[in-house]
C-alpha cells in the first residue's frame, strides 16, 4: 500500500445522487436530466460520476470534446453521449468507434461529417445547435435557410436532436432569456416550414431547470434539461440547501508556529503580523487549485471555525491565522477550503465569491495530482490518484 499527501477532494456519490433525484422534480413534465460531465465532471471525475449517474436512471450524458466521450465509453458507460464542442476532423474515426453523438454548430462541420460518413456508408444522428443569443458556438437565425439547404444535401446527417444555451437563466430581470426563447422558437418554425424537426430539444442548463423559463404555447416542450452545477452543489441564488456539496476540499495542519508582531509571512512580505500570532501552515496551494487570489481574502475551516488565508498562497503551501483557536490545532488536524466539517459549512460558492471568480472555475481547478477519494455509503470506496493508477493506496493517510 502507497501513502499519499492528505491533500485530498472527497466525492460524496449518495450526494450526487440526491442532487440527480432533486433536479429530476424540478425538470418540466416530461423532460428527463441529462447530466453535464464534461471538465472530468467539473473536477468530480467523470468516470465514477457517470456510471453513478447511469445507476440512478440517467440515459445521456453531455461532454465538450470527443475524448471525454471516450473516456466514458472506456469506463463502461452506455447510454448516448453528445459532444457538444469541438470536434475536428482527425476525431470522427473514434467519434463513431465509440458510438458518440456529434453537435453540429457550424457548415464546416456539416462539411467533415458529411464527407466522413458518406465515405463510409455511414448514417450519423446528430444534435443542430442554435445561437439564440449567447453568440458562441451554433447558427444563427438568419443562417437556417442555408441550414437547411446544407442537411438537404447530406441525407447521411440525420437531426435527432436541436439545443442551445440559455446566457442569463440566473437573471429574472434582465429580459434575455425571453428574448432567446422567442428567437428559438422563430428558428425551430423556419426550421419545420423547411422539413427539419428533430424530436430531442433542449435548452435548459441548470439555472434554466431550477428556474425555468415561462413557455409559449405551441412551441416544442423540451425533451431534456441539461445541469451542470446544481448536481455537485448549491448553485449561487437558485438553489437551497436541500442541495448538497458533492465535493469536500480537504488537507491538513503541516506545521504550527507563533510569530511576533511584525513579521512578514510569505511570499513578498505581503502580510506583516499585527500581533502575536499562531500560523498554521497547510500543504496545499494553487498547484492544487487553491486560488492564489484567496490570499489575505479567503477562509478555511479547523474544528468547524472559519479560519483567514493570510500571506500569499504559494504552488504547495497555504499560511492560516489559527491565533483563535485553543489549544493550538496539531500536526495533521483537518483543514476544509470548501465544504463541509462537522456541520459547519464553507460553499464553493463563498470562496468562489473571495477569489473574485464562480464556482465552476474553483470545482474545475482542483488540480490532478490532488486524489479522489470516492465515498459511498458514508465511507471511502476508492482512491482515484494519477500517481497511483492502480489504487493501491491506504486510507490511513487521510487521517
Amino acid at each position: 500500500m502507497k501513502g499519499l499527501r492528505p491533500t485530498r477532494a472527497v466525492v460524496d456519490l449518495d450526494a450526487l445522487a440526491r442532487n440527480f433525484r432533486l433536479l429530476s422534480r424540478a425538470a418540466p413534465e416530461g423532460a428527463a436530466v441529462m447530466p453535464v460531465v464534461k471538465a472530468d465532471a467539473y473536477g468530480h471525475g467523470a468516470e465514477e460520476v457517470s456510471r453513478r449517474l447511469a445507476e440512478e436512471g440517467a440515459a445521456s450524458f453531455a461532454v465538450a470534446v470527443v475524448e471525454e466521450g471516450v473516456e466514458l465509453r472506456r469506463a463502461g458507460v452506455s447510454g448516448e453521449i453528445l459532444v457538444m464542442g469541438w470536434i475536428g476532423a482527425g476525431q470522427l474515426p473514434d467519434l463513431v468507434r465509440f458510438g458518440l453523438v456529434p453537435n453540429v454548430h457550424s457548415f464546416g462541420m456539416i462539411a467533415d461529417l458529411s464527407a466522413f460518413s458518406r465515405g463510409r456508408g455511414l448514417v450519423l444522428p446528430v444534435h443542430l445547435k442554435l445561437d439564440t443569443g449567447m453568440t458562441r458556438l451554433g447558427f444563427r437565425p438568419e443562417e437556417v435557410p442555408d441550414l437547411a439547404e446544407a442537411l438537404r444535401r447530406s441525407p447521411q446527417l440525420v437531426p435527432e436532436g436541436v439545443f442551445q444555451n440559455f446566457a442569463s437563466a440566473d437573471d429574472p430581470d434582465g429580459g434575455q432569456t425571453r428574448e432567446q426563447v422567442a428567437v428559438l422558437s422563430g428558428m425551430l418554425a423556419a426550421l419545420r416550414e423547411r422539413g427539419i424537426a428533430p424530436p430531442v430539444l433542449h435548452v435548459s442548463n441548470s439555472a434554466g431547470t431550477l428556474r425555468p423559463p415561462e413557455w409559449p404555447d405551441g412551441l416544442q416542450r423540451p425533451a431534456r434539461v441539461r445541469p451542470g452545477l446544481a448536481l455537485y452543489t448549491r448553485f449561487p441564488g437558485l438553489s437551497g440547501a436541500e442541495y448538497e456539496d458533492v465535493m469536500t476540499f480537504r488537507s491538513v495542519v503541516d506545521q504550527v508556529k507563533e510569530v511576533p508582531a511584525g513579521t512578514r509571512v510569505g511570499y513578498g512580505g505581503a502580510f506583516v503580523t499585527p500581533a502575536r500570532t499562531r500560523l498554521a501552515i497547510v500543504p496545499a496551494g494553487y498547484a492544487d487549485g487553491v486560488p492564489r487570489s484567496l490570499g489575505g481574502r479567503g477562509e478555511v475551516l479547523v474544528r468547524a471555525r472559519r479560519c483567514r488565508i493570510v500571506g500569499r498562497i504559494a504552488m504547495d503551501l497555504t499560511a492560516v491565522d489559527v491565533t483563535g483557536l485553543d489549544p493550538p490545532p496539531e500536526h495533521g488536524e483537518e483543514v476544509v477550503f470548501f465544504g463541509v466539517q462537522d456541520g459547519q459549512r464553507l460553499g464553493v460558492e463563498e470562496a468562489a465569491a473571495a477569489a473574485g471568480t464562480v464556482s465552476w472555475e474553483i470545482l474545475c481547478g482542483v488540480g490532478p495530482r490532488v486524489p479522489r477519494v470516492v465515498v459511498e455509503g458514508g465511507a471511502p470506496r476508492k482512491v482515484v490518484s494519477r500517481f497511483f493508477p492502480d489504487g493501491d493506496v491506504t486510507f490511513h493517510a487521510f487521517s
